[in-house]
């Protein structure tokens, strides 16, 4: 049975993860949020259907050798044939999203409104930014740890770095554009 991942996108992560080790539905949760959260959003209400769909794919089978708790829990190992399909999506030019930022969206159209309000929007996002960079400094030290004894702590390295610079270049966008808009803020109490 073939298996479009361009419409279940949800099973990438999922396949991804399964390379690790052996999870139920719980852990790949979990370990989404814990990690593939910080670039890739993904909807939970479609993990166990996706799971079902990966296992009539034959892409992942349930682990027979995996311990249970007696309530039922599935624990899934990702198959050959599922991380062939993997390295097929690994192979294909990534899609690009359309940017949907609500912040640029009010500042574009500022003059419409009152400017206190998107200063104060801004710093907002300065300071979530600024908080993000602290978190992603503490996710980029741990990795570096873990890069001594685990190959794909290099990789990780890789994508929480992006993080880190737009963290860096959302920071010094909102220190410009404070700056503009505090000096027409300015200008327009000097009119008034």
């Amino acid at each position: 049975m073939s298996y479009n991942f361009t419409t279940r996108r949800t099973s990438i992560p999922v396949l991804g993860l399964l390379t690790w080790r052996p999870m139920a539905g719980y852990e790949i949760k979990t370990w989404i949020e814990n990690s593939l959260a910080n670039f890739w959003s993904e909807s939970f209400g479609q993990l166990y259907p996706q799971l079902a769909a990966l296992e009539a794919a034959g892409l992942v089978e349930l682990d027979p050798d995996a311990e249970t708790d007696g309530r039922g829990k599935k624990v899934y190992k990702i198959t050959q044939n599922g991380r062939a399909h993997l390295a097929d999506w690994l192979d294909e030019p990534p899609k690009s999203r359309p940017l949907r930022d609500e912040l640029l969206m009010k500042v574009f159209f500022a003059p419409e409104g009152d400017l206190a309000s998107i200063i104060a929007h801004v710093q907002d996002s300065r300071a979530t930014a600024k908080k993000d960079l602290k978190r992603y400094r503490g996710i980029e030290a741990d990795l570096l740890e873990r890069a001594h004894t685990n190959p794909k702590a290099r990789f990780w390295l890789m994508t929480v770095r992006s993080g880190i610079q737009h963290a860096n270049a959302h920071i010094g966008w909102c220190d410009e554009v404070l700056t503009e808009l505090e000096e027409m803020k300015g200008n327009s109490n000097d009119t008034d």
